[in-house]
């Protein structure tokens, strides 16, 4: 696992983990032979990317599902609603605007 990339500064924060829970998290960073700091950020990052789903560039959507779309009935959300959502946002740009 790489860690993180770093696009802006880095600030220092805290967070209260019940034992259990540090052990597992100190054992898998152990394990994967990072920080436990890069290890944490690096979940963090993954959970929280815009870019979800995590599909390959590449997937194909079939076209029996292409068949019942109905994009054409869809509105457009607002510049407001995208800014409130960047899923939303990454969604539509990825999927609706491609079909």
């Amino acid at each position: 696992m790489n860690p993180v990339e770093r696009k802006s500064r880095n600030v220092q924060t805290a967070f209260r983990f019940s034992e259990d829970l540090l052990e597992r998290i100190k054992r898998e960073a152990k394990r994967r032979g990072i920080s436990l700091n890069a290890y944490v950020a690096d979940v963090l990052d993954r959970e929280t990317r815009v870019e979800w789903p995590h599909l390959p560039k590449d997937y194909k959507v079939s076209q029996e599902i292409l068949n019942l779309r109905c994009v054409d009935k869809l509105r457009e959300p607002t510049p407001e609603e995208f800014a409130e959502d960047p899923k939303l946002e990454y969604l539509w740009n990825k999927y609706v605007k491609t079909y």
